[in-house]
């Protein structure tokens, strides 16, 4: 399975290079493409597909049957806006072709195939298309029927959106085509139907086609078909009428693109063909698939089950489909290559800082334009050398498609609200390679970064100063939404008990949603009533309310879409010699962790260890050693640690070692630096203090295969709270790629010979790298 990282150097080349990997394309001069020299031509996109008329009514919520509503109070209908998947995906394709950077005046031609209406709507629909660049030329227009119309609820506090469509000359206007109405009077003769040959001329100056379900599977069908044999990448959009879908439609077609619900939809119309038979291969399939489900699944929260989507997509494709692309909205989407040869998952992209979501329109047709124009550019060539690997190139393609849906949603209307590249190449600058969210259990290139980011959210009250005045900061709501505004971030840690006062579990996933970042871990905080210990207390009653709250975290892990509750307490230990039974306390601790391993195994439960504290001079598990020894009393396959880099500093680690030590057993990772003075955590900024360990426990976790995400545990109280964030990522992605650069023999002859002097040569040379 890959779920592969686009490397961050080679991404920033490649990004810059987008616009001359189009100009440098080679291809037909008979195109009708500007040449830009004897040998060079711009290539062309042809978008087949509806064109609406829409009318956008505000309301409150949808209505449940049989209700009538009135619009939202002082607002009025948006009449007579240009939309249609077809005429919304060919405008877009033409904004994201095209920078006003460049000094051409045009980088790639889209045309568009549809049918206009014999009403005045054709002409608000024609001047939509021809004034963003779109060329119209094999258009026709229907004698009989009006334009298509689209109605369309929207409810604006959230974007969602809901619409009746009425077709119009969308689906009645292809009568040339051989679509057959019994309605109307002027059905073509035999003789005046458009033949396959004509098809095929009409589509062969083009280079790619991009196909919707909102007119004639027949006209698809002819289409897709013609571009088969002329090998021409064929891109379809399932949304539309739900409808079946024959096996030499979906054979003709190189990307199938649903969402979810239409995927299942569509996947309903079919059975699985041999399923009492195995097929050649099936167990590699079965082993890829598994893999992406524990790959994927966490990332992606409990709200999708990814199971069931991998479902559906291996039914397509054992029904003729080759590559199913399914968008997941606000959780991504999931590319299944043809046969399974590889699954490849992207996360969703942030919103431009100080966005929201105002209107999900046509989020998905800029993402199916924006993964159109960057698949048009990868077939150039022309930027080998910047990626050079297949799924890279796939995941670019699913990134800008993500960026450009992001967009599209911060603004109102399907085509007022599409994105021009210049936008896309901003927001994808802003956001950087964490664009991606960093995904966890990255890509096999060694220098492709492969963690999520968190950051701790009490940081967030830090720094007020820099809030506008107008923004609430009392709430974790508040500081969940300072924390959407550091760029790269991708996870957010909950404390609980502490973080669940004024709202639920439910309501923070979704603030998460809104904020468009996922739960890492949630993190005990016991109370104060837990003073002379948790796990530990002498009393217990209080004890066993200590396991209880322990287990209720679980619970909220469950909700927010994570899998991991790490236990860090203040009070589990003591102050002076004598005062406890050693062995006792270890006891209690082991057989706590026990009970809460076994009565939920599926939440990967840690502990996170410290030597001392104000709360407690002497913690029953002070060390990683000691933690270590914890485990195997434990002895439960979900029970790991959690190591804090300021926490092994003040026990007298080398933090390199413990991760070393721990392999993979650690579940939880949290980066911060210290001066390590007697009983203090400093909290400061990664590396900042001790660089050349820094580079060490980067190197650990390389070596020991590290699963779990990064978590900045950092005291930033003078500081910026979101540019100290921003400067921790970049920082460790620094130590990280050097950590990646250094030699293995070299380090190879330097632990066999012991040679200190030659160790520090070789982390100077390094840290310069960074």
């Amino acid at each position: 399975v890959y779920i592969k990282m686009i490397q961050s150097v080679k991404l920033f080349r490649f990004l810059l290079l987008s616009i001359s990997a189009i100009i440098t394309c080679s291809g037909d001069s008979s195109s009708g493409g500007q040449t830009l020299s004897s040998q060079k031509t711009i290539r062309s996109i042809l978008v087949a597909g509806s064109l609406n008329v829409d009318t956008f009514l505000p309301i409150s919520r949808f209505p449940s049957s049989g209700e009538n509503l009135t619009l939202l109070p002082n607002t009025h209908p948006l009449v007579d806006v240009p939309g249609g998947k077809g005429c919304n995906q060919a405008i877009a394709c033409a904004k994201l072709s095209s920078s006003t950077q460049q000094t051409q005046q045009e980088i790639l031609r889209v045309a568009f195939l549809g049918q206009f209406g014999n009403d005045s709507a054709s002409q608000i629909l024609q001047s939509a298309l021809t004034s963003n660049n779109v060329n119209i030329d094999l258009c026709g227009k229907s004698k009989q029927h009006p334009s298509g119309r689209g109605y369309v609820m929207i409810v604006p506090d959230s974007g969602e959106v809901s619409a009746v469509i009425s077709p119009g000359s969308n689906f009645y206007g292809w009568s040339k085509w051989g679509v057959k109405n019994p309605t109307d009077n002027d059905q073509q003769q035999p003789n005046e139907l458009l033949t396959d040959d004509e098809i095929k001329q009409m589509i062969s100056p083009h280079s790619l086609l991009q196909l919707q379900c909102e007119i004639s599977d027949l006209v698809n069908k002819r289409l897709a078909s013609a571009a088969k044999k002329l090998n021409i990448p064929v891109i379809l959009d399932v949304g539309g009428e739900d409808r079946h879908m024959d096996r030499e439609l979906l054979q003709c077609c190189d990307y199938l693109i649903p969402n979810e619900t239409e995927l299942e939809r569509l996947a309903g119309h079919y059975t699985d063909e041999n399923k009492d038979e195995r097929q050649q291969g099936d167990d590699k399939i079965e082993t890829t698939v598994q893999q992406a489900i524990d790959d994927i699944q966490p990332l992606i929260g409990q709200s999708l089950h990814v199971p069931t989507l991998l479902q559906h997509a291996r039914r397509l494709q054992k029904n003729g489909a080759n590559n199913v692309l399914i968008t997941l909205g606000a959780h991504g989407s999931l590319l299944v290559k043809k046969d399974v040869s590889s699954i490849l998952y992207q996360p969703s992209c942030p919103l431009p800082s100080g966005s929201r979501v105002v209107d999900e329109t046509g989020a998905g047709d800029c993402y199916r334009a924006g993964f159109a124009v960057a698949l048009l550019q990868q077939q150039c060539g022309s930027y080998k050398d910047v990626i050079d690997d297949d799924d890279e190139i796939l995941l670019h393609c699913m990134k800008f498609g993500s960026a450009a849906g992001a967009l599209a949603v911060t603004n109102k209307g399907a085509v007022p609200s599409i994105p021009t590249l210049d936008d896309v190449k901003a927001l994808l600058s802003a956001n950087g390679e964490a664009a991606m969210k960093c995904i966890p259990r990255g890509g096999a290139d060694d220098d492709a970064f492969p963690f999520m980011f968190g950051s701790r959210i009490n940081s967030m009250k830090d720094r007020l100063d820099l809030v506008s005045d107008s923004s609430p900061t009392s709430s974790p709501r508040d500081w969940l939404r300072r924390q959407a505004t550091i760029r790269g971030l991708g996870c957010v840690d909950f404390n609980y008990p502490q973080h669940f006062h004024d709202w639920d579990a439910k309501e923070a996933k979704q603030a998460l949603d809104e904020a468009n970042l996922v739960a890492g871990a949630v993190c005990l905080r016991y109370p104060s009533t837990f003073a002379r210990g948790a796990m530990n207390h002498p009393d217990p009653k209080l004890r066993r309310e200590a396991i209880e709250i322990t287990k209720q975290a679980a619970e909220v892990a469950k909700i927010l879409g994570c899998s991991e509750v790490v236990v860090w307490s203040a009070y589990d230990g003591y102050d002076y010699p004598f005062q406890v039974d050693y062995k006792d306390k270890w006891n209690q601790i082991v057989e706590a962790f026990q009970e809460c391993c076994d009565a939920y195994p599926d939440i990967k439960w840690s502990l996170e260890f410290k030597p001392t504290d104000e709360n407690t001079r002497f913690f029953t598990v002070p060390s990683t050693g000691a933690a270590m020894l914890l485990l195997k009393d434990i002895d439960r396959d979900n029970m790991g640690l959690t190591l804090d880099m300021g926490h092994m500093l003040m026990a007298g680690e080398n933090p390199g070692q413990s991760i070393a030590m721990v392999g993979d057993k650690l579940f939880g990772i949290q980066l911060n630096d210290g001066y390590t003075r007697l009983a203090a955590e400093d909290g400061m900024m990664f590396g900042s203090v001790h660089p050349s360990l820094a580079l060490e426990a980067m190197y650990q976790l390389r070596q020991i295969d590290f699963k779990g995400h990064l978590y900045f545990d950092t005291f930033p109280q003078r500081s910026d709270p979101v540019k100290e964030a921003e400067y921790n990522i970049q920082r460790v992605k620094d130590f990280w790629n050097a950590a990646g650069r250094m030699s293995k023999s070299e380090l190879e002859r330097i632990a066999s010979e012991h040679d200190a002097i030659g160790a520090l040569e070789l982390v100077n040379q390094s840290l310069r790298e960074c």
